[in-house]
């Protein structure tokens, strides 16, 4: 059934949802306005109500050649199946689209996750300098997560 789940672009419509979804998740939600148009999410069309309920969210925040993969998040009711490795592939092949050329995580909770996915640990210092002054590094994750590197 989650494999029938189609990833698709985020849309200015889905702010509140994303936020929700990462919230429900204990995911940082500032600064997602501001790179909506580099996120994909996957809805499940036969959500909570009737609604179409949205069960997964990532995004990437571009600095050029760079790219920060941020927001990955899977509803607690469909952890555990795959979701968070489709979005993982995707976001990877949308940067790779772009012509991004590095893709850096701040995480403390999936690195092993993120390890089996192809990323290495690497030190802050390997980040470009634009890529720092990002609300991730600069408020949300300023120092106990494991900085990560793929690509």
């Amino acid at each position: 059934m989650n494999n029938k789940l189609e990833i698709e672009g985020a849309k200015k419509s889905d702010l509140a949802a994303i936020k929700v979804l990462l919230q429900s998740t204990e995911l940082p939600t500032d600064g997602i306005e501001a790179h909506l148009e580099n996120f994909l999410v996957i809805r499940n069309p036969k959500g909570i109500s009737g609604s179409d309920l949205l069960v997964g969210s990532i995004g990437l925040e571009v600095y050029r050649k760079s790219a920060l993969l941020r927001s990955l998040a899977v509803h607690p009711n469909f952890q555990g199946s795959g979701l968070g490795t489709r979005l993982v592939d995707s976001i990877i092949n949308v940067a790779k689209k772009k012509g991004i050329t590095q893709l850096f995580l701040l995480t403390d909770t999936a690195e092993d996750f993120f390890k089996k996915k192809g990323f290495v640990i690497v030190e802050r210092e390997k980040v470009p300098e634009e890529m720092k002054k990002s609300i991730e590094f600069t408020t949300l994750c300023t120092s106990s997560p494991s900085m990560m590197r793929a690509i």
